[in-house]
C-alpha cells in the first residue's frame, strides 16, 4: 500500500472503532496522570524530610546521591509503564487490522503476569542495545563540552583545538549511524507484540534486515504528521489524532513485515480456550 491509501484505511478502522479508541486514549492519560501523582506526592514528601535537593536537576551529575536517585527512579516508572504501553501497542493492532479487542483484552488479563514480564525484559533490551549505540556520540558530546567549555579559547592549543573539531565532527556522523540504527530497530516493537515468544534478539535482527533501504519511507511517513503536533497542545485533539496516527503508524509497520507480520496471538488464545 502506498502511504496515501494506508493513511485513507486508518481512517476507516479509528471510524469505525472510535470507542475502543478514545478507550485507550483515556487509558494512556490514566497512566500518565498516575505517574504525575506519584511524582508530586514523592516531591512533597522528600521536600518535607529536607531531601528536596534529589530533585534538583542542577544536581545529577555533582551529587551521586541525586544521580542515583534520577536513575533509580527513571527505571522504575519505565518498567512500571512498559507493560501498559505494550497493551496499547498490541489493541491498536487489532483495531488495525480491523479485529476484536475483546479476547486480545481477555487473554493479556488472564496472562498479565508472564505478558507483563515478556514485554519488560524484551523492552530494557531492546532499549539498552539503542543506549550501546549512542554511547561513542556521547562521548564525542563530552569531547565537545570539554574542549569548548572546560578549556577556554584563549587557553587551546593546536592539538585541543584539532580534538574540539574532531568531537565535532565524529559527533554528527554518529548521530546519523545511530538515527539509522534507531530506524532500522523500529519494526522490533511489533515483532514481539504479534509473537511474544520471539527472541528479543532475534526480533532485532528481523527488523533490521527487514528495514533494509525503507528508511527515507519511514522518516517521510513520520514527516507528514509534523503538521498535527500544534493542535496537540490544546489535549482535546489528541482523542482523534493520536488513534489516527497510531493505526497509520501499525499499518505501516505491517507494510514493511510483509510475509512475516503473521499474528501468532489469535493461535495462543485458541490453545488457550482449548485447555482452559
Amino acid at each position: 500500500m502506498t502511504d496515501k491509501e494506508i493513511k485513507a484505511l486508518a481512517r476507516q478502522r479509528v471510524s469505525s472503532n472510535g470507542g475502543d479508541c478514545i478507550s485507550l486514549i483515556v487509558f494512556l492519560f490514566a497512566v500518565i496522570a498516575l505517574v504525575a501523582l506519584f511524582e508530586t506526592i514523592a516531591y512533597i514528601v522528600f521536600k518535607a524530610l529536607g531531601w528536596g535537593y534529589l530533585y534538583d536537576l542542577r544536581q545529577i551529575f555533582t551529587n551521586k546521591k541525586t544521580g542515583i536517585f534520577w536513575l533509580v527512579k527513571s527505571l522504575v516508572e519505565i518498567v512500571l509503564c512498559i507493560p501498559e504501553f505494550f497493551s496499547v501497542r498490541r489493541l491498536f493492532i487489532d483495531i488495525a487490522r480491523g479485529k476484536s479487542l475483546s479476547e486480545t483484552r481477555e487473554y493479556i488479563s488472564a496472562h498479565s503476569i508472564t505478558m507483563y514480564k515478556n514485554a519488560v525484559r524484551s523492552s530494557l533490551i531492546h532499549n539498552l542495545i539503542k543506549l550501546f549505540a549512542a554511547v561513542p556520540g556521547m562521548v564525542g558530546i563530552y569531547g565537545i563540552y570539554y574542549w569548548s567549555y572546560v578549556c577556554k579559547i584563549n587557553e587551546l592549543t593546536s592539538a585541543g583545538l584539532f580534538a574540539l573539531m574532531l568531537s565535532v565532527g565524529f559527533t554528527v556522523v554518529w548521530i546519523g549511524v545511530a538515527g539509522h540504527y534507531y530506524i532500522s530497530l523500529a519494526l522490533t516493537p511489533y515483532i514481539m507484540a504479534l509473537n511474544p515468544r520471539t527472541n528479543i534478539f532475534d526480533a532485532c535482527d528481523l527488523s533490521v534486515k527487514l528495514m533494509d533501504g525503507k528508511h527515507y519511507r519511514y522518516v517521510k511517513f513520520l514527516a507528514s504528521f509534523i503538521k498535527f503536533i500544534p493542535t496537540l497542545l490544546l489535549v482535546y485533539p489528541c482523542f482523534a489524532i493520536y488513534p489516527y496516527f497510531k493505526v497509520c503508524y501499525t499499518l505501516l509497520m505491517d507494510e514493511f513485515l510483509g510475509s512475516y507480520k503473521q499474528d501468532k496471538l489469535p493461535g495462543m488464545i485458541k490453545r488457550w480456550r482449548k485447555y482452559q
